[in-house]
């Protein structure tokens, strides 16, 4: 049965990822962006090997989605740096926005991970020789793995999870995954919930190692915290400040019209707008909406991040979130009315309320939030309306569930620390 999914795999439904990438290349600039830096990648994962022939420390190769999931590896990476110092560490992304945005130097080189032909993956680690191969949460490529496999490679995948209902668990793709899963040498879950659906998954006669280690994406969001020092003290009064962080079209469809007449009615609330991606026209296609409905408003970099006589400001650049959540009283988290809802963490970490769309299901971090009572999750503009106008008018509500989402932050570190253990000690 291997031998059929591997082949159905190279010869179905790899070409046809391959086919509906480029197909998207005309009207998709980060599909273009992403498959133009993959062409580069064997070429300069050769150069930099030549480069570094006098280095003998251990090479370990991780692999993140993007961005979101490198911030999650960040603190195991920082620590394999710490605890072997002559290590050689790369990275590879697959999304562009991670690759062009990636700044650590804790690692030695950064690369796009190229389109998965067992080839090319076969020439990629000849030329890298790692010593382990480590993949976060879900961005699992069938054909490096039962490469590294072939090879003798160790490789290991942690912050996994399976949600409920996923693909991975229908009964003829769940045999697929079954021979992914099972050329793993360890998985570590964020969750025990996570830890019985991959054994389900397996079965029973599988030499993969499971483990429940728990997600250290906590982590991250900790040391970030604590690196930005003195947390700007939230203004006393009256005034009370909204933070909409990376908002797309779907979730200002919903909460939109609420919010502006909010806004309307009270100019003592003032909120920060985060567009998911804050590129001009998007900019002032909000700030032409603030307008029709007579709210003041200015780029967040025009005002050095201060409101003076606006009242909202929409953020034009990136790398602001963490920093605004410590100037505000609530925030509404983006994406939970299209694929997942984004990071909560930041908003949880300031100790304030974090409301969010319906479809967090992937976000292990929002079910937390919501079974501590530091996450509300709003399916409807009404809903969403009747959830800001409690919060906003009841401090006390505000603090408690602030708390409550700090609270679940400080409950679940240290994961960062027992991946690592179990990385170096397998």
């Amino acid at each position: 049965m291997h031998w059929i999914w591997r082949l159905l795999y190279n010869l179905v439904a790899l070409p046809l990822m391959v086919l509906a990438a480029y197909a998207l290349v005309p009207i998709n600039r980060k599909v273009r962006r992403g498959l133009r830096g993959r062409r580069r990648t064997l070429r300069r994962v050769t150069g930099f090997r030549e480069a570094i022939f006098d280095r003998f420390g251990p090479l370990f190769w991780f692999h993140v989605a993007s961005l979101g999931e490198y911030e999650q590896t960040r603190p195991v990476i920082d620590g394999l740096r710490e605890v072997v110092p002559e290590s050689i560490i790369v990275v590879s992304f697959f999304s562009p926005s991670g690759y062009e945005h990636f700044d650590h130097e804790a690692v030695d080189f950064v690369f796009y991970l190229p389109l998965d032909f067992s080839w090319t993956m076969r020439q990629l680690l000849r030329v890298l020789k790692p010593q382990k191969v480590i993949l976060t949460s879900y961005d699992i490529w069938p054909n490096l793995i039962w490469n590294c496999r072939q090879k003798g490679i160790p490789t290991t995948l942690f912050a996994a999870r399976i949600i409920p209902g996923s693909t991975k668990q229908w009964p003829i793709l769940s045999n697929f995954y079954r021979h992914i899963f099972g050329a793993i040498s360890h998985i570590y879950t964020v969750s025990d919930a996570d830890h019985l659906r991959i054994k389900a998954i397996l079965g029973q006669h599988t030499g993969t190692e499971v483990r429940n280690l728990g997600n250290p994406r906590y982590d991250r969001v900790k040391e970030r915290n604590q690196k930005g020092g003195q947390r700007i003290q939230r203004k006393s009064g009256d005034e009370r400040v909204i933070v909409l962080g990376s908002l797309h079209k779907e979730d200002e469809q919903v909460i939109a019209s609420p919010l502006l007449e909010i806004l309307s009615q009270d100019t003592t609330i003032r909120a920060y707008w985060v567009p998911h991606e804050p590129e001009t026209e998007v900019v002032d296609a909000i700030g032409n909406r603030l307008s029709e409905a007579g709210i003041s408003w200015e780029h967040y970099s025009r005002q050095l991040g201060r409101f003076r006589d606006r009242q909202v400001l929409i953020i034009d650049g990136v790398g602001y979130l963490a920093e605004l959540y410590g100037r505000s009283d609530l925030a509404y988290i983006g994406g939970g009315f299209g694929y997942n809802v984004h990071n909560v963490m930041e908003a949880a970490i300031a100790g304030i309320p974090v409301l969010f769309g319906p479809r967090y299901s992937r976000s292990h971090e929002a079910e937390e939030l919501i079974a501590h009572g530091g996450g509300i999750s709003v399916s409807s503009a009404a809903e969403f309306r009747h959830h800001l106008d409690a919060l906003l008018s009841d401090s006390s509500a505000r603090e408690k569930t602030g708390a409550a989402a700090l609270k679940v932050i400080e409950a679940n570190l240290g994961a960062s620390a027992r991946i690592l253990q179990a990385i170096l000690g397998s």
